[in-house]
C-alpha cells in the first residue's frame, strides 16, 4: 500500500511507464476490438492509486481513460479501476468523475484478487487489457497465471505487468541474510518469505538469493532479482502461447533498474507495436532524467553529471541518436539473416531491436531495412514491412 507521498510528483522512471499507457492501449483497442461483437474492450487498472499526482499530472487511470476516449467513436471501452487504500480510492473516484471523460467505467475499492471475478464476467466476449502495477510483490501468481493468462485465446487478453526489481531484491536479500544469521526465520521474516512465495508461485527464488552475503549487497541482490524476473516470466508463459516483451526501467542509465515492464501477449503484431511504444516512451524518459539532473545542478549551483548543460528536447534527442540506432538495428537484421536465412521482423522483436529496445521505434527499423533493400534483402521497408519476410535476394 502506497502513501500519498508517492503521488506527489512523477519521477523520470514513471515517465517511461506512462509513455506506454498513453499510447499502447489505443493500439490494443483498435486492433483487437474490431473483430469482437459490439467492438467491446475492457481496460483493467488493478492498482489504480489516486488517479493523478499532486502536481496535477495524470496517473494511470486518467491515461487509460483518455485512451478510451480516443477510440470511443469506433470502440466500446469499459474502464475498470481497482484501488485498495480507502483514501486513495476516494481521491481516485473524484478525479475520474471530474476528468475521466464520458467512457463507461467501474471503480471498486478493494484488492484486484477480490474484484477480478467481476472483471472477467464483464469481459466475457470482449478483449481485455490489464495493467497491473502493484507496490511491490502484491499480486497472487495463480491469479495472473490461471485467471488472466488462462483466459480463452479469443477474444485476446494482454497483461502489462510492473515487476518491482527493487522490492524483490530488498525482500529476497532480507530473508537470505536472516536465514544465514539465525538459521530459522522470525515471524516477520517468514511473512516476507510467504509474500514472495505467493507472488512468484513457490519458494524457488530462495536458491537464487542464497548467493547474497550481506545486507549491503545491493548490486548482487538486484542482479539476482533480475534473474528471478526472467524465471518468473518463463514460469508464467510455460504451456501457453504467450511471450513477454520486457523492459528494465532505471531512474537514469548509470543506476540499477527499479522495475521491469513486461507485456504478456500472444500476438507478434502486439509485440511489434509495444516495442514501438517503448521507443517513444524511452525517448521521453531520456529527456526527463536529463532534465531532472540539470535542474538539480541548477538548484545546487552545479552542472550536469553527464557534461551537457543544455535542456534536451524530444526532437533533438531523437535526431541525435537516430543514425546510431539505425546502424545497430541494421547489424541485428544482418545477423538474423545469417542465422535464419529468412525471417519476419514481428516474430523476432527483441532480436531485431537488441540494445535499442526502449529507444528506437518502427521508423528506425524501417530505415535499416531500406538500407539493406535491393542488395541484402528482398523487402522494401514500405507499408507493414514488419509482417513480411526478410530474405536475401
Amino acid at each position: 500500500m502506497a502513501s500519498t507521498d508517492f503521488f506527489a510528483s512523477k519521477k523520470a522512471a514513471a515517465v517511461f511507464k506512462h509513455g506506454i499507457l498513453s499510447r499502447y492501449p489505443v493500439v490494443f483497442a483498435s486492433k483487437t476490438g474490431k473483430s469482437v461483437e459490439g467492438n467491446r474492450v475492457v481496460f483493467l487498472d488493478g492498482y489504480a492509486g489516486r488517479g493523478e499526482y499532486g502536481d496535477g499530472q495524470p496517473g494511470s487511470p486518467l491515461l487509460l481513460s483518455r485512451c478510451a476516449e480516443f477510440v470511443k467513436g469506433y470502440r466500446n471501452v469499459l474502464g475498470f479501476f481497482v484501488e485498495q487504500n480507502p483514501d486513495n480510492f476516494a481521491n481516485l473516484k473524484r478525479v475520474l468523475d471530474e476528468k475521466g471523460g464520458d467512457a463507461e467505467r467501474i471503480v471498486r475499492c478493494g484488492s484486484v484478487d477480490e474484484h477480478l471475478p467481476e472483471v472477467l464476467t464483464r469481459a466475457q466476449g470482449a478483449s481485455l487489457f490489464a495493467f497491473l502495477d502493484p507496490f511491490g510483490p502484491a499480486l497472487d501468481y495463480d491469479v495472473l497465471k490461471a485467471a488472466l493468462l488462462g483466459r480463452p485465446s479469443w477474444p485476446p487478453t494482454e497483461v502489462l505487468l510492473h515487476f518491482s526489481v527493487s522490492a524483490v531484491a530488498r525482500m529476497g536479500r532480507a530473508v537470505q541474510v536472516a536465514r544465514s544469521k539465525r538459521g530459522d526465520l522470525s515471524p516477520a521474516d517468514q511473512k516476507t518469505a510467504d509474500r514472495l512465495n505467493r507472488f512468484l508461485g513457490d519458494d524457488w527464488w530462495q536458491d537464487h538469493f542464497a548467493r547474497v552475503r550481506d545486507e549491503g549487497d545491493d548490486q548482487r541482490a538486484t542482479e539476482i532479482a533480475l534473474e528471478v524476473c526472467e524465471r518468473y516470466e518463463k514460469l508464467l508463459t510455460a504451456g501457453t502461447e504467450y511471450q513477454a516483451i520486457k523492459m528494465p526501467v532505471r531512474p537514469r542509465p548509470d543506476l540499477l533498474p527499479k522495475y521491469v515492464l513486461a507485456l504478456f501477449t500472444t500476438s507478434n503484431e502486439g509485440a511489434w507495436h509495444f516495442a514501438d511504444s517503448l521507443g517513444k516512451a524511452g525517448v521521453e524518459w531520456s529527456v526527463a532524467w536529463k532534465t531532472e539532473q540539470l535542474r538539480k545542478g541548477e538548484k545546487y549551483g552545479q552542472g550536469s553529471l553527464f557534461g551537457d548543460d543544455e535542456l534536451p528536447t524530444i526532437e533533438g534527442y531523437s535526431k541525435t541518436h537516430s543514425p546510431e540506432w539505425t546502424k545497430i538495428i541494421k547489424a541485428n537484421l544482418e545477423r538474423l539473416l545469417d542465422e535464419r536465412g529468412s525471417f519476419c521482423p514481428a516474430d523476432h522483436v527483441p532480436e531485431v531491436y537488441g540494445t535499442t529496445l526502449g529507444q528506437a521505434g518502427t521508423p528506425h527499423v524501417r530505415a535499416a531495412v531500406k538500407l539493406l533493400s535491393g542488395t541484402s534483402v528482398a523487402n522494401t521497408g514500405k507499408g507493414d514491412f514488419w509482417k513480411e519476410q526478410l530474405r536475401r535476394p
